[in-house]
Formats: structure tokens, sequence, C-alpha cells
């Protein structure tokens, strides 16, 4: 009773008998049960208390939650309700387990038989009265198995779901806890008797643990509520049996298997992919975020996902302590062989330490892999809140696009091109982070533990090592913050670059009109230069902090062994156990760089998106209508596009002033003034897009919460922005815009905004897919959809702006006439911005009329308004307008009623034009691996960093063999333990030989050796050969960093120049985001990832290679079962490769959409907003969020699948050869035998390594891949041809030439010119008129080669132009488009990118442009933002037509380039446009006769076919000609006539 003592439990290397029986065998199992009880009838009141509530609940006794963030709630409901959304009723009326199942009868058998044991044990027993425990050991073991047989009759009984897994999980406890305590039973009788002396109390605990051994195996294999058949979610996608899945498949991840054999069989698809459980969807987890959201992002997250980092904190301190278990195992192997002569240790035992190296190799794994399965699935959920939240931010997020504030390129201001670095790098940075975070407090904790082995086994010389580390921790520090401030570098480096792209490709069109791509591609390279230059600091910076990871070992080491060696010898199994143990720490220490690397990546990151979310926000809040003012402005309301702010004292710029205004109930208002007066602007402020400097604006709309319609304008309001904004999709989807399909609605809408006819000339009809930004159709097309989407909808509020503008005057009279008072449009309030101020004036109740300094000039009815004066020559020109009206109806002819293409029957997708993004199948190609492999540098590159890599690992190893060396001078008798070298221990790399170690320098023989061993010479060739593996390190890195910035320089180079000379088609099928993902993520895994990868994969199979080679030289007989196990390894990792190669590609594949629809958002955030339509474009965000994380947290699935088979399988090989060792033990050396099973051990993990680094290489690879195939796109013909090069000169005079010319789009669609021929004369001014669809752009597009010719020629000025170079062509003529694209910088810029002119003629080319006079504000350095949105549409033509003057080609072409001005400035540059271009070809594109009635010829088309071509003049007299039944039609048939015969008189003169 001596050691009952319960504060000194132990003696020896076992518990005291006394505690053993009296505290852990009577005591525990009281106060477990007590426990359960407790916590069993909290879960019950619990249990009843939610009966209760859920049952006698009022409807409406949950709180009306307003989201704060105008996308989903703040408080997150019950995952039940979250889930019911994905699985349908019969599928969870399948979730039920059947209280009969085997496994619970077994819990009652279990119970039951563990009683009967104890009452016969006690019966056996109840004579003796040698030992005092054992009735208090019977009666504590009968109470809780009692205990435990009431819960699983209970169980049994239990009707109830919830009540019974709560059952359930307390038994399993329980059963674990009685484990535990047989476990510690059988091995003190162990101890004590071994396997000879078994008595009554041994055999006792040998049957319970069986029987509690077999109860913990029908446990782990228990999947509870497993459905009959598989669950067919709503998406139609298979349910993950993650929830279900028993213990067992949880921990070996078969619950992939359905996925896995499918994708081992054919390709995966999208759809073949398993649902993700509730939890991990977007939608969820940004639900549950919010509703623990702090101020602190980073906080809130961690608050969030508490509770999955807790098991994950559990599962990692089992992988930290039971890692050591392996090493010390084998060190007990060993240690047994070398005394098998005078060994106290009987056989069982080492048997059981052959047991022990198995069971701990594969707990450690396995616990290891469910950590990183819970950091992914972490890093999933935190790329979601961060991908959701971004989103949402710019839903809500103040648009300063349209500011003239001055932004430079060094301004902070967030983007369109570094949100979407936001999108793909930081959110992918923190999600990388959290996969990784338990790295952060393991790695400190192995080393912890390495320490304290190593004063176990050095004293005071590891103290030594100790200090040294920590006085060089500053250096680590002042590296780690180098490299934060070069990895901030890089990203903004990266922005700029992004930014520089995502302009080039809006405006790839302009950009190839004018043949400005070697220009730009200049302004790229150069943007790149200086990103990979910050790259190669960064690169740099990185390799220096792990030069300082790998020295700093090293100099621990010498300074150990030189403390250690002046007092003490240094013995083999002393210095290989103290650098065993160094390993670990070393490996520790090797990967914390990384893990700091990620860990400030992620600060960045998260710092970057933590600002973006605290931006200004919108303002949606509006003022409450007054009772005179319901919707317009009170109290001499004033806005301004830059914030005010408090503290400045400068005045903020005005854009509107002094409003004071009230637009009618149910009634049209219309806005007028001059270009650029603040119409747009007007309405931007009405909508709350810009800063209210004084008084409010009024404007009353429906509350948008999470339960509003998701379809329509779920706010009442319906807006048409100046510039349309379409989604990608079909027309009839973007006029539905989420609401239900009502066809007679939608066919009256159709033809009141006079649709009818484009869809009579689409070949899909209304199926046509619209294309990015509406690609596919004409700038009034676009306009008109636009506006059928806002009648369509259940709006109250309609305001549209400048929507009349975009379209011919008599599809503006119809559209004022059908679809503005039509009867769908009676009982709205609309307010309209137009310069067709005489069109609408009769059906308008209120107008209001902006003066150019941002004032009223006028408001009220129109009478009075007319009476002011101010609209003067607004007025006037109604009549010419009405005139234009009649000309153009006579050109176009009327518009049908129902389209006859309405009612086609198309087949899915039959109209798409966006295709789908490809992904190719099986494993990546050679010639992918050839473009990397040439990029990077070829042959001797990749020779080279094999060399050093192999050198750098020898010297490494080298280092170990000197040890050897070094003790075998002290003793050559002990080189047999210098064979028992510095193997890596499997995964871990580590070697916890600390425990019960006797020092072995306390043996007087061993110290008169000390004298005649030169300790220093062998210290300086250990710290030389440390040196020289340093320098081979650093040159494998700079090697390594050397070609990896070159293949990222050649295939960037090689990208950018594909895509710049792509074709126009391509653009029009590929959504610019797609595009944009190759130049970001796959980029980034080009710039760091590939390199690496490769290098590692040759490495790993040289050195499996090695190991073979040395193990067979050792044990021969390992060739059998090495080959056998690399078969199983091999058949292992293919059958994995195929389905995560499928995962990765779709992985690769689904970013693309997010960020196309993100881009697609922002361009029409103010629509968004005025429709309410917030909600619904999140929702669609979150299913593309999904989609992007099904294939990702799959693959990380297969991945832990892989590792956890593999690991087992290296386990089970350990086990084997300890075996065999064993076996032999009388015959074979220690030290070989030390020597074979480390590499035996190791050999598993290089496989390992070889399978994994295959996979990983091939998922980099794909990266290279996607790029790979924007190197095989259609090219444009070259750029220059040197021997057909036009002269100078060329054109002198614009003389067209057309002969039989036939084009088409694309080989599958069918001709839009067929056999054109004409020819102009030299500076001759021709006038193109022709119905819709008549081919009037295509003919413009091909004089500019935007597609070649199926048949026949242009020729200009005697060149066929298809016979010389494409920037030959295009830089010598110039277009005027439909729709001007200006590119943010200053006018200067964009009249002159390249600074070819001088800025006389730049203003004199604004002068001429009316965009600039005397008293003009406007310089030449005035601030153009993105897109131009700080101009107003009219503004932005005006700015395109100055181009034109800056260009001065003898050719020009107009598209209908003054369609978005008012009739002044039309006017005025209808007059310029006959004085600065006399000296020019003119080719227009006009929709009104009296436009081109002066014009020397007019060219009249139809149907792809030139119907008429002769002088205005002659086609107007002569009898029964198209042309003369135009004029006809118009009504003005003596005007247009007297104009012509003008025209003509004056030619003959």
């Amino acid at each position: 009773m001596d050691h009952c003592n319960p504060y000194n439990p132990w003696i020896g290397d076992d518990f005291t008998p006394c505690f053993r029986k009296q505290y852990i065998d009577a005591y525990l199992p009281y106060a477990i049960m007590a426990c359960s009880a407790i916590m069993a009838l909290i879960g019950v009141f619990r249990w009843r208390r939610r009966c209760v509530m859920s049952k006698y609940a009022p409807l409406k006794s949950q709180p009306s939650v307003m989201p704060s963030y105008g996308t989903v709630p703040d408080v997150a409901d019950d995952h039940s309700s979250s889930s019911s959304s994905t699985l349908t009723p019969e599928a969870e009326s399948q979730m039920v387990t059947s209280r009969w199942s085997v496994y619970n009868l077994a819990r009652v058998a279990l119970a039951v038989a563990q009683i009967v044991l104890y009452v016969q044990m006690g019966l056996a027993k109840l004579s003796d009265t040698t030992d005092p425990y054992l009735f208090g050991i019977v009666t504590s073991s009968l109470v809780f198995w009692g205990y435990s047989l009431i819960l699983a009759l209970a169980n049994v009984s239990s009707r109830y779901k919830s009540l019974a897994d709560m059952l359930c999980h307390h038994l399993n406890g329980l059963y674990v806890c009685s484990f535990i305590i047989a476990l510690i039973d059988v091995r003190s009788n162990y101890l004590l008797g071994g396997l000879e002396n078994i008595g009554l109390e041994y055999r006792l605990a040998l049957v319970s643990f069986s029987l509690t051994s077999l109860m913990l195996v029908l446990v782990i294999n228990e999947e509870r509520h497993a459905p009959e058949k598989p669950i067919i979610t709503e998406t139609g996608r298979i349910m993950s049996g993650e929830k279900w899945a028993s213990i067992y498949s949880q921990f070996m991840f078969t619950w992939t298997n359905a996925m896995m054999k499918e994708g081992s069989k054919r390709t995966l698809n999208d759809q073949d992919l398993l649902e993700l459980p509730a939890e991990n969807r977007a939608k969820d987890t940004l639900m549950t975020y919010r509703s623990h959201r702090t101020k602190s992002m980073a906080l809130s997250i961690f608050w969030t996902f508490r509770r999955a980092l807790t098991y994950q904190f559990f599962y990692c301190m089992v992988w930290s302590v039971v890692m050591f278990g392996p090493p010390y195992y084998l060190n007990k192997i060993i240690k047994f062989i070398e005394q098998k002569d005078t060994a106290q240790v009987p056989l069982s035992s080492a048997y059981l330490y052959v047991f022990g190296l198995f069971v701990t190799s594969s707990l450690q794994s396995l616990a290891y892999q469910q950590a990183l399965y819970i950091g992914r699935t972490l890093g999933i959920r935190i790329q979601s809140i961060v991908v959701g939240e971004v989103f949402s931010k710019s839903l809500r997020r103040r648009d300063e696009s349209g500011a003239a504030a001055s932004k430079t390129d060094d301004d902070d201001k967030e983007t369109e091109g570094n949100v979407n670095n936001l999108l793909s790098v930081d959110a992918q940075k923190m999600g990388e982070l959290t996969a990784y975070i338990f790295y952060v407090y393991c790695f400190p904790l192995q080393i912890v533990i390495c320490i304290w082995s190593l004063y176990q086994l050095l004293g005071k010389a590891s103290i030594y090592g100790v200090v040294v580390m920590l006085i060089l921790q500053p250096v680590t520090y002042f590296l780690s913050r180098r490299f934060q401030k070069s990895h901030q570098y890089v990203m903004k480096c990266t922005d700029k670059r992004i930014k520089l792209m995502n302009e080039l490709l809006a405006a790839i069109r302009i950009v190839k009109f004018f043949a400005w791509e070697n220009q730009f591609r200049q302004r790229v390279v150069a943007a790149r230069d200086v990103e990979l230059k910050a790259i190669r600091s960064r690169l740099y910076m990185f390799m220096w902090m792990g030069n300082a990871w790998f020295l700093i070992p090293i100099l621990i080491m010498v300074t150990v062994f030189y403390v250690y060696t002046r007092e003490l010898v240094l013995t083999a199994s002393t210095a290989f156990t103290a650098l065993a143990l160094f390993n670990t720490f070393k490996s520790a220490l090797d990967e914390l760089p990384i893990i700091i690397s990620y860990v400030l990546q992620a600060r960045v990151s998260l710092g970057r998106v933590e600002k973006f979310l605290a931006e200004d926000e919108v303002d949606l809040s509006m003022q409450q209508p007054t009772t005179n003012t319901h919707i317009g402005f009170i109290n001499n309301a004033s806005f301004s596009w830059d914030k005010p702010s408090a503290n400045s004292s400068e005045p903020v710029k005005l854009a509107l002033k002094n409003l004071n205004i009230s637009f009618p109930r149910s009634k049209l208002s219309i806005v007028c003034g001059p270009t650029g007066a603040g119409k747009t602007t007007l309405l931007a402020s009405l909508l709350g897009e810009t800063y209210c400097v004084s008084g409010a604006a009024v404007l009353p709309r429906h509350p948008v919460t999470s339960r509003s319609p998701l379809g329509g304008a779920v706010s009442g309001i319906a807006y048409v922005a100046q510039t349309a904004w379409l989604q990608n999709c079909s027309i009839r989807d973007n006029i539905l815009f989420g609401l239900p399909f009502d066809e007679e609605r939608y066919h009256k809408i159709l033809y009141m905004t006079a649709l009818t006819r484009d869809l009579e000339i689409l070949e899909y009809g209304d199926s046509t897919e619209v294309g990015e930004k509406g690609i596919t159709l004409s700038g009034g097309q676009k306009q008109r959809v636009a506006i059928a989407r806002a009648v369509y909808s259940q709006a109250e509020t309609i305001i549209l702006d400048d929507c009349l503008s975009a379209v011919d005057a008599h599809t503006a009279k119809h559209l004022y006439e059908n679809c503005l008072t039509g009867e769908l449009m009676q009982n709205r309030t609309i307010i309209l911005v137009t310069h067709h101020v005489g069109l609408c004036m009769k059906g308008a109740d209120y107008v209001v009329a902006l003066q150019e300094d941002g004032t009223v000039a006028s408001c009220g009815t129109p009478q009075q308004v007319i009476k002011s004066g101010v609209l003067g020559d607004e007025i006037v020109q109604s009549d010419e307008d009405h005139k234009n009206m009649k000309e153009e109806a006579a050109v176009e002819g009327p518009i049908p009623v129902v389209p006859k293409t309405i009612d086609r029957s198309h087949k899915d997708g039959a109209g798409k034009l966006t295709k789908d993004e490809q992904r190719a199948e099986g494993g990546v190609s050679a010639a992918v691996y050839a473009t990397y492999y040439r990029a990077s540098g070829g042959f001797i590159f990749w020779m080279a960093v094999l060399l050093f890599f192999c050198l750098a690992q020898a010297f490494t190893v080298g280092q170990d063999y000197w040890i050897k060396i070094w003790t075998a001078a002290y003793d050559q008798t002990s080189n047999m333990m210098g064979a028992f070298s510095t193997t890596r221990f499997g995964s871990m790399d580590t070697a916890a030989f600390s425990v019960a170690y006797v020092n072995p320098a306390t043996s007087t023989s061993w110290t008169a050796k000390i004298s005649s061993v030169d300790d220093a010479y062998y210290l300086g060739v250990y710290f030389l050969i440390g040196m020289v593996a340093l320098v081979m390190t650093t040159l494998r890195s700079l090697i390594l960093f050397v070609g990896s910035l070159r293949a990222s320089k050649r295939i960037h180079s090689q990208l950018l120049d594909q895509i710049l000379h792509a074709k126009v088609r391509f653009f029009d099928t590929t959504p610019v985001g797609r595009i944009v993902n190759r130049f970001s993520s796959d980029l980034e895994t080009i710039d760091q990832a590939i390199a690496p990868s490769l290098s590692l994969l040759v490495y790993s199979i040289i050195a499996t290679v090695f190991v073979v080679a040395l193990v067979s030289v050792i044990t021969p007989a390992f060739l059998v079962p090495g080959i056998l196990i690399g078969a199983l390894y091999w058949s292992i990792g293919s059958y994995y490769l195929r389905t995560s190669r499928d995962l990765k590609r779709l992985n690769s594949v689904s970013r693309s959409p997010i960020y196309v629809q993100f881009n697609e958002s922002i361009n029409g955030v103010s629509t968004i907003r005025a429709f309410g339509s917030q909600f619904r474009f999140m929702e669609e965000n979150f299913k593309k969020i999904d989609g992007n994380n099904r294939p990702f947290i799959w693959m990380w699935a297969t991945n832990r699948w892989l590792h956890c088979r593999v690991d087992v399988l290296g386990a089970f090989v350990g086990f084997c050869t300890g075996v065999v060792l064993l076996a032999a033990r009388q015959w074979i050396q220690p030290g070989l035998a030390g020597l074979s099973l480390s590499y035996a051990l190791t050999f598993t993990q290089h496989v390992l390594w070889v399978v994994r680094m295959y996979a990983v290489n091939e998922m980099n690879m794909n990266a290279i891949e996607r790029v790979h195939e924007y190197l095989d796109i259609d090219q444009e013909p070259p750029a220059h041809i040197p021997e057909r090069c036009p002269p100078p000169s060329w054109p002198h005079s614009g003389a067209v030439k057309v002969e039989n010319l036939v084009m088409q789009y694309a080989p599958e669609n069918p001709p839009v010119l067929r056999n054109i021929s004409f020819e102009t004369r030299p500076r001759e001014k021709i006038g193109i008129v022709g119905r819709t669809g008549s081919g009037k752009s295509t003919l413009a597009l091909s004089l500019f080669r935007f597609m070649e010719a199926t048949e026949g020629r242009i020729v200009i000025d005697g060149v066929d132009i298809h016979s010389i170079g494409l920037e030959d062509l295009r830089s010598r003529l110039t277009i005027i488009p439909q729709d001007p694209v200006l590119f943010s910088g200053t006018l200067r810029s964009n009249l002159d990118p390249f600074g070819q002119h001088d800025d006389a003629e730049l203003n004199a080319a604004l002068k001429r442009a009316h965009l600039m006079d005397d008293g003009s504000s406007i310089s030449l350095d005035a601030v153009v933002t993105e897109n131009g949105n700080n101009w107003s549409q009219g503004q932005r033509q005006l700015i395109a037509l100055a181009r034109a003057l800056v260009k001065k080609s003898a050719l020009i072409v107009l598209d209908e380039a003054t369609s978005s001005v008012d009739f002044d400035t039309d006017h005025r540059i209808q007059q310029t446009i006959r004085q600065e271009f006399v000296d020019s070809s003119l080719l227009c594109i006009a929709h009104r006769i009296r436009t081109v009635a002066d014009y020397d010829r007019i060219l009249v088309l139809d149907h792809g076919k030139v119907v008429e071509f002769d002088t205005p003049y002659c086609l107007m007299t002569t009898e029964g000609s198209v042309f003369q039944q135009m004029c006809e039609r118009s009504g003005e048939y003596s005007d247009l006539l007297a104009i012509a015969k003008a025209k003509h008189e004056q030619d003959q003169h």
C-alpha cells in the first residue's frame, strides 16, 4: 500500500498495482459513468425542449431579420432548413436507421456478455480475501456495464433519430473508455507474467479487452442513417455519403469510392461529382459566418469554425505525439537484435514492438490525413466567404468610375483588375493558409519534444543548441519581413498588369481597328517585366529565407558537438540518435519558412480584402416622399461624383446644383439638355449612385429582402442605362430577367420595342446568345433589348437614360408611340433622358431642361418650359427629326407585329455563341510538357537542375556519413553502430530514441580515447561539408528560379502574341474572364509551382531507385516483396490518378465562370441595384462558387484516399520487414538490420512521393495545358508581308473596288454578303443604306479584314487588301465605330496613345470635333477613367471623332457615328465631316437619307446584295428604283430631291 498515493502512481515503467486496481479499475468507471449520465440527461432535456418548441411555436415567432449585406440574412438558419433545400422529401425519408440493426443488437449483447463475465469472476473469486480491491473492481464493472445495457436497450426502443444518435455516441464513448482501461490491465499483467503465466485476472482482462475490441471493430464500420439507395439532390447529383459514412470510411475516405470507381471507367464530368454537404455550400457557409461576424475578419473566421478547428487540434496532437512512435519502436527492435545474446526482453515483446511499429505508423498517418482534410474543408469555406463577401460588396460598393478626380497608377483604389485578384489570388491565399494552419502549432510542439529528448541524451550541450537557435531568430524575422514587403509589391505589379489586360481585352476591337497590337503589346510586356522583376526579388528573398533555415541546424549541430566532445566521448549511438533528433528538428524548421510565407501572404490578402470591404457603399435608404414630391429632388439638392471631405478646405466639385424637381406619378417626364450637362448624373443621383452634398433625392423603393421574389424589378424600379447592359445569355432570358415566361406579354413587348424584325433576321431568333457585353447585337438592338427588359418587369417606376439615341429616328418614333406611351406603360412613372425632345414633348407631363453648369434651366409642364425659351434649337430640330423618322421608316419598311422565327423550335444551345470552356481528357500530352521544357531552357537546364539536386542531397548525406567516420575514430569496433545512420523514418522524418537512455559516456573505458582523437578536425570537416551542401542548395535554387522565370516570360509572351493576333470571332465566343484567368491564376502557377514540382518528381524517382538498390544489396529478399508492393502502389496510384486528373481539370474550368459573372455584374451594377436584383445575382454567385469548390474538395479527398492507403501499406511493409529481421536475428548484423529496416520504411515514402508528385505535376501542368490550348487558336493573317508592303503614301485617294465578294462569319453560318461588286472613285463620299441585317456593318468590317473573304476580293487604290499585311492595311484606314471605346488615362493618351502627334494637332482635332471651344475647361490632360465612364456617351462619340481627325486617313468608315449626341452637336459633326474629310474617301453607314442625300453616290444593300449604286439624283429620278421608293415613302421626296439635285448640278459644274 506504500505506492497507492494517487500523486505517485508510477513505478518503473508501469502503474503501481494498487493505483491501477483502486483508481483505474474501480473508481474511474464510476467517474466516466457519472459524466455520461449527466451529459445524457442534459441532452434529453434539450431534446424535449426542442420537440415542444417545434410543436407549439407560433408561425411568426421568428423575428424578421433584415440583411445588412443585401444578399443573405445575417443570422444563420438551422442546418436542417438549409439542407432541405437540397435534399428532396423522398431523400429525407430514406435516411432512417433500423432500430433492430446488427450494431444495436451487438451493443446489447456486449453489455450482457460483460456482465456475465464479471459475475463469473466475482463468483470464482468470492472466497479470495487476499485481494482487497477485487470487490470494488467487480462492483464498478457490473454497474458500468449495467448502465451500458440500459443505454443500449433505450437505443433499441427509441423511435426518435436524434435521441438514438445521442445514446449511440454515449455508448461508443463508453466502449473507448473500457478499451483503454482493459488495455492498461492487459499491459500490466503482461509485464508481470508475460505470456507464460496467465492467471484468472489476466484472462479476464484479455477476454474483456477482446470483447470490447470486437465491438469497436463493429462500431467503426457502422453507417448510421445511410440511405437504402443513393440520394439524388435537386441539382441532379448524388449526395455525398460523408455525413453518414462509418468511422472506418471517414478515416480511410472510402465514401469517395463511388465517384472514384466511375472516374476509373470514364472521364468524369461535372454532373458525375458528388454533391457538397450543406455546411460546405457557399450560401450556408456565408450565412454561418455572418451570424458570428465581428469587426475583425480573422476573429470572425476563427469563431465561426472553432468546432472544426478543435477537432483538427485533437488530430494534430495525436499526429505530433504518435509520430515519435515508429522511431521509438524501431530503436527497440534494433536494440533487441544488438542484445540477442544477453537480451532480457522476451521474444514476444520484440514482436509486440513490431506490432507497435505498424500501429503507430498507421495511427499517426490517419490522424494527419484527418487534420489535412479538415483544413482543406475549412479552406473552401473561407474561399467561399471571401468570394461571397467581395462579390456582395461589389454589388453595394459605390462606382466611382464616373468621378472626374485625377487618379494615378499609384492610387490604391481597387478597380476591376485587382478586384479580380481578390477573387482569385487573395481568396486562394487565405484558403491555403487555413488548410495548413495547424503546422503553426504542430511544428513548435515537435521541436519541444525533440529538445526534451536531446536534453535527456546530451545534457547541457543541447541547451547551447537551443540558445544558438534563439540568437538567430531575429535574422529569420528580418528576412520574413522583407519577404512580406516583396510579396506586397508583387501583388501590386500583378494588379497593374491584370488591369491593363482587362482594358486591352475590353477594347480589343478598337485595338485591331487601329492596328495598335504592337504598341499595346509593349505596354503589357513592360508591365510583365516589372512584375517578373518583383517575382525574382521575392524568389530570391525566399531563397535567402531557405538558406537561413538550412544553415541554422548546421550551426546548432556544430555547437552541440563542440560542447559535448569537450567533456565526453561522441559514440555512435549518441551521435546518430542526436542527429536523428536534430533531423526532426531540421524538418520542422525547413517547413516553417513555407508556413510563415503562407501566413505573411494570407495577412497581406486579408488586409486587401478588409480594405476593399471597408470602402464606401451606395446608400439605398432614400428620402421618403414628401407632401409635394413623390419622386424627384428637394431642398436645393446638390450632387457630386467626388466624396465630400469633412477635413478638406477645398470645396467639392459639384456635378449638379440646387435641384428642386418633382416628377409626377404615373406620367412621362423627360430630361433634356446639351451634351455633358449632367443628364446621366441626374438619374444616377436619383438612384443614389452619387454623393449627396445637400438636399435629398426622393425615390420610393420596395424593400428588398431575402424573401422577396428573385426575378425582375424587385425594388419596383427598372433602369435602362445609356450604354445598354446585357447578360451573356439568350435574348429571351435577358428580357425575362428571372421572371416567368408570359407569352402574350412577351410578344407584345417584342413589337413595342421593334425587336420583331431583328428576331426574323437572327438565325436562332430569341434563342440567340447575345455574347459577352452583347457583342452579337448592334448598339440599337442592345438598347431595345434593355428597354424590353424594363417594360417586361413588374416595375412601377421606369428610368430610361437616352435610350432613343442609340436607335434610328423612325425606330425612336416607334418606341415612343408603341412603348413609352403604349398600353403596358400606362400607370407607370417614366423618367426619360432624351435628345428627341420634339418627339416626346407631346406625351410628356413634365420637362426638365439642364444647363451645361449642372443647374436646372427650367422645369415644369411642356408649355411652361417652351415659354421659357430654354429649349431653343431642340424644338426647331423636331421638324427635321420628324422628317428623318419618315425617311428611315421608308428605308426599313414596316415593323412586323410578330416575328416569323419566334415560334421556331431550337435544340438546346443552338443559338449559343460563347462556347463552354474546353478541358483535355486523359493524361497530359507530350506537347504540353514540351512547351514548358523548351520555354524553361531545354535539356541543359534540366540536366543542371538534376545534377545540383543530386549534389545537394549527396553532400547532405555526406554529413551523416562523416559522423560515422568520426565515431569510428574512437573505436573501430563501433563502426557497426555507424551503419545505423540518419535515415529519414517515414513521412515523419524523426527518430525519437530518447526514451530510457543510459548515457554511454559514463563508461570509464571510453574516456581514455578522448585525447587520441582530434575533434576539431572532424568538427571542421563536418561544418565544411555542410557549407558545401548549402552552396549546392543555393545554386540549385538559383538555376531553378532562373529557368522558371525564363519559362514564365516566354510563355506569357507567346500567349500574349496569340491573343493579340487571334481572330475577332475568338473574342466573340470566349468571355474576357476566361482569358484573364489564363493571365492570372494559370500564370501564377507557371511562375511559382511547375519547376519545383517537376524537379522534385525526378528527384523522387532517382531516390526510389537508389533505395531499392541499397536495400537489395543488404537484403536481397527485399526484391520479391518490393516488386509486388511496387506493383500494388502503381495500381493504387494509377487508379487514383484517373479520377484526380479529371477533378483538377474540372476545378480549373470551374473558376472562370466566377470571374465572368463578376465582371458582367460589375459592368451592370447600377442596373442590378436599381432593379433590386442583388439577391438573385448572389444566388447565381453561390452556385458558381459551389461549382468550383465541388471538384476542388473532392480532388483533395481523393488525395487523402491515396495517402491513407499508401501509408498503411507502408506501415505493413515495415511490419513484415521487422518480422523477417526478428526471425533472422541470429545471423544478421544489427547495423545492417537497422539500415535495411530504415531504408525499407523510406522506400514506401519515396514511392508515395513519386505518385504524389506525378499527380501534383499533372495538376500544375494543367495550367500549361490551359495556356497551351490558347497557343493553338486561329490566328489572323500576318501583320506584315515585306515583299507586298504598300508604298508609304497608300492609300492616296481611297478608291475602293469590290469584286464578287462573299463573306460569312463562320464556315457553318450562311453568307452575310453575297457576290457584292462595286467600285468607288478617288475621294468619293459614299452613303451606304439598307434595312437592318442587309450587311452594311459587315461590309465595313470586310474593309478591315476582320474576317477573310470566302470568295472575291477588295482592292483599295490598286492594292488587293487580302495580299498585304493586316497592320499595313488597318493602320492606313480609319473607322469611327458605333460604340466608342476609351482607355483609362487622359484625353491626350486616347487621341494619341503612342505620342506620334504634338499638342497643337490634338487641340485642333478636339475643336474640330466640337468637344472643345475657346472658353471650354476641357484640356488634353483631362482624366479619362476606365471605359471612359466619367464622360457622357455623346462626349465619348466626339472623342472617337477627334481620334479619327488626328489619324488623317485617305479612307474613313463611319458606322452610325452620331447616334448618341444632341441634334446641335450632330449638325456640327456633319459639317465637320464634310469640311475636314474633303481629301478622304468616306463610306458612311447611315439610316437617315437626309444625312447622305448630298453624297457623291449611294450604295443600296438588301439581304447581302448590291441592289443599286448610283448618284442620289439618278436613283431618285429612276422610276421604280428601290432608293426612289424609300424617298417617296419618307414623305419628304421633294426636299430630298432638291438636295440631291443641288449636289448633281454642283458636280456638273
